[in-house]
């Protein structure tokens, strides 16, 4: 009977070891919301948890790059949409300046509207958003147009790189979109201008192709912008399913049953808190029983 007191102390500070082991254990698991948190606890299902995880994270920065791009080019059409208007009031302008109705001080006051229509293109070429000049091909940090119309960006573009290795076009060459001092929307602009100052109904007259094939032009690049972004919102959908996918997958290779293991914490500190006690009448048991 002595002997077993002994042997009894020993086996249930083991125990107790097990015990506060095992409620480590389901503490951390409850706390993570995973079964699996080191490749020691099921080194196949950490390792398929680590890829899908891996996949997450690519998808996820996907899903931001695309929802940054359908920004950037929701802005940048607003932006052309504002140029095409004073594009179509710069038509208004030319058509009755042609019209020989009108005197050089009337035309000259068609002239002071082109000009406020003018500026208004440019502030629109120089749209910046989020830090980066849209329309100034890769000079993002320089402002594309001068106040007079001269285009200091480059031909060049940047775009968002996606996992796959996809595209997304961000920037975008200014002077294919609206000119420069001679030539396309705003050398269109520029001309009209002078033409309508300086009285000339014929010059006036000759910039109206040139208006209408800048306003092509914008609708042109539009679309352009319009297709990306298409582009963009269909990656945002197809990512955020993909990823739901994805977090079932992961949670099925690692996740934890937190309503069981809730229960099994309960249990577990149960028979904790019995062996304490067993613990603790033991201790009052006389020393010559424990040692004789």
């Amino acid at each position: 009977m002595t002997v077993s007191d002994l042997s009894l102390f020993g086996g249930l500070g083991s125990a107790l070891d097990a015990v506060s082991n095992e409620i480590a254990q389901t503490q951390t698991e409850l706390a993570t919301g995973k079964r699996v948190n080191q490749p020691s606890d099921d080194p196949a299902a950490f390792a398929q948890g680590a890829t899908l995880a891996t996949q997450q994270a690519a998808l996820s920065n996907d899903v931001a790059l695309a929802t940054a791009a359908q920004n950037t080019l929701a802005t940048a059409d607003n932006a052309l949409a504002n140029a095409a208007n004073a594009l179509d009031s710069a038509i208004q302008q030319a058509t009755e300046g042609s019209s020989g109705t009108l005197s050089a001080a009337q035309m000259a006051t068609l002239g002071q509207t082109v000009g406020g229509l003018l500026a208004q293109v440019i502030s629109a070429a120089n749209l910046q958003y989020g830090g980066t000049y849209v329309f100034g091909g890769n000079q993002v940090l320089t402002t594309p147009y001068s106040s007079t119309g001269n285009y200091n960006g480059d031909s060049g573009s940047n775009a968002a790189v996606l996992s796959d290795g996809s595209t997304l076009q961000l920037t975008f060459n200014g002077a294919a979109i609206f000119g420069n001092q001679t030539s396309g929307a705003i050398g269109a602009l520029v001309a009209l201008q002078s033409a309508l100052n300086s009285g000339d109904q014929a010059g006036t007259a000759a910039t109206l192709p040139q208006l209408q094939a800048a306003v092509a032009q914008i609708a042109q690049a539009r679309a352009q912008i319009g297709a990306t972004s298409s582009t963009a919102a269909a990656v945002v959908t197809t990512d955020n399913s993909d990823l739901t996918t994805l977090a079932s997958a992961q949670n099925d290779a690692v996740g934890a049953d937190l309503t069981q293991l809730a229960a099994t914490e309960q249990l577990q500190l149960t028979q904790q808190q019995a062996l304490v006690s067993l613990g603790q009448a033991l201790g009052k048991l006389p020393l010559i029983n424990i040692l004789a």
